[in-house]
């Protein structure tokens, strides 16, 4: 089957490993560069770990949705895994921060979508081709507003 479809975008940043990390731990301010939240916050608040949930909320009449991503990884300042398990999918992003020098580094993100069942999984297979460019797009959109949250905070 098609499935899982797997997708992987690469941005750079202005920012050292370091200054990228502090950006995917400013939860909070996800939202200043991430133009369809309204809102995220860090369950249970802390530095950012293994275990804790990140709940955002959409800008009403966006297309984006409400999303609750598990923690699954999160080794600083190299690596952030987040997953979203939904009723019709499984979705998983894996942040791999690379240093390019001292104040430049890569973010490769790398977004995994599955199915959950057979009829989701067909139904998936049909639209594959108009699934994976709006994957595509997201998963850049998210790197690159995590690098640009990095080079504002670094610029601090």
């Amino acid at each position: 089957m098609a499935f899982p479809l797997t997708v992987t975008q690469t941005v750079s940043a202005s920012a050292s490993p370091v200054q990228v990390w502090r950006a995917f731990e400013a939860v909070a301010q996800w939202p200043t560069v991430m133009r369809a939240l309204a809102s995220a916050k860090l369950k249970p608040p802390g530095p950012l770990a293994a275990g804790q949930r990140i709940l955002t909320r959409a800008v009403a009449g966006s297309n984006a949705a409400n999303r609750d991503y598990h923690v699954l990884k999160a080794e600083a300042p190299h690596w952030l895994v987040l997953s979203v398990e939904d009723d019709e999918y499984r979705a998983l992003t894996r942040y791999e921060v690379v240093a390019r020098g001292t104040q430049d580094s890569d973010i490769v993100a790398t977004a995994t979508l599955d199915a959950v069942g057979l009829m989701q999984s067909l139904r998936l297979l049909a639209w594959r081709a108009r699934i994976t460019p709006v994957l595509k797009t997201n998963t850049r959109e998210r790197a690159q507003a995590i690098a640009d949250l990095a080079e504002r905070l670094a610029a601090a």
